[in-house]
């Protein structure tokens, strides 16, 4: 663990974390799948560098545009987003627009979005095709990370076959707000494990909080070039419980009110992916 000096006298602890080449993935490099399989099974987070990478210029060229449209949809007033809240979805979904007394949310179907099916807000509208051309970059990028896993660490079942191609799922885009508030102390605990297979986290701003094996706390640094990410918990049940799906939160390092934003993409596996060769 790292100690970061922010401003004056006030310290954080930061996580050290590994980071992995998207390039070396994609080429096969055995050490890069060695590398990435530590990460899953000790921190159960790192940072994926797309430098190099087939998309990852493209990628980062369109993170600007989808910040924006973040905050310009965020920003409306609330009667309008509450117009496109999801109730077309299982309780377990987070279609659409949420909000609740710490973040709003705002959560694109990758199915959805592929497919052109979904209907987007007026504000979000323009930025459709960067935010699909997004998503196909990560999710492309997550089945690289898990082709990767599966060679380094063989299973029964591949990971990427809870993941086929085709096959619907709850994979998706979310936009977030969450911004920081003046007293620290009174940021409500959130603390959890993701559900689905891989999280992708794109964030100019402290917030993002991980629990060691050990037991202690350290925030995630934002990387040019790279996002943070964490194994989720099915891929920690696929593996048998070898890969890590940490627990996390979303808090904030010092007291100050501000604006605050993260980009997220999560990979879940397909819907019957339980039947695939593994029983809960």
């Amino acid at each position: 663990m790292d100690t970061k000096i922010l401003t004056g006298d006030a310290r954080i602890d930061v996580v050290r974390l590994d980071t992995i080449s998207l390039k070396r993935l994609e080429s096969g490099n055995t050490d890069e799948f060695a590398k990435l399989l530590s990460a899953a099974q000790s921190v159960g987070v790192f940072q994926l560098d797309f430098q190099g990478s087939e998309f990852g210029d493209v990628l980062w060229e369109r993170v600007g545009e989808i910040y924006y449209a973040t905050q310009q949809y965020f920003d409306q007033d609330a009667r309008l987003k509450q117009e496109d809240m999801r109730v077309d979805q299982k309780p377990s979904q987070d279609k659409g627009y949420k909000f609740c007394e710490s973040d709003e949310t705002f959560e694109m179907a990758y199915d959805e979005l592929v497919k052109g099916d979904l209907k987007l807000p007026e504000t979000l509208h323009h930025s459709r095709y960067t935010m699909k051309y997004f998503s196909e970059i990560c999710h492309s990028a997550g089945l690289t990370i898990l082709r990767s896993l599966s060679i380094a660490l063989p299973a029964s079942l591949p990971f990427e076959d809870a993941h086929r191609k085709g096959k619907s799922s709850d994979s998706g885009l979310k936009i977030i707000s969450e911004p920081c508030i003046e007293d620290r102390s009174k940021v409500i605990e959130n603390k959890h494990t993701d559900s689905g297979s891989l999280t992708f986290s794109f964030y100019n701003d402290w917030g993002i909080h991980v629990q060691l094996r050990d037991g202690s706390w350290g925030y995630t640094a934002a990387v040019e070039g790279c996002a943070v990410i964490n194994v989720a918990d099915s891929l920690e049940w696929l593996s048998d419980g070898k890969l890590r799906s940490p627990l996390h939160r979303v808090t904030q390092p010092t007291d100050g009110a501000k604006k605050r934003y993260f980009l997220t993409y999560f990979l879940r596996p397909e819907y019957t992916f339980k039947d695939l060769g593994r029983r809960a």
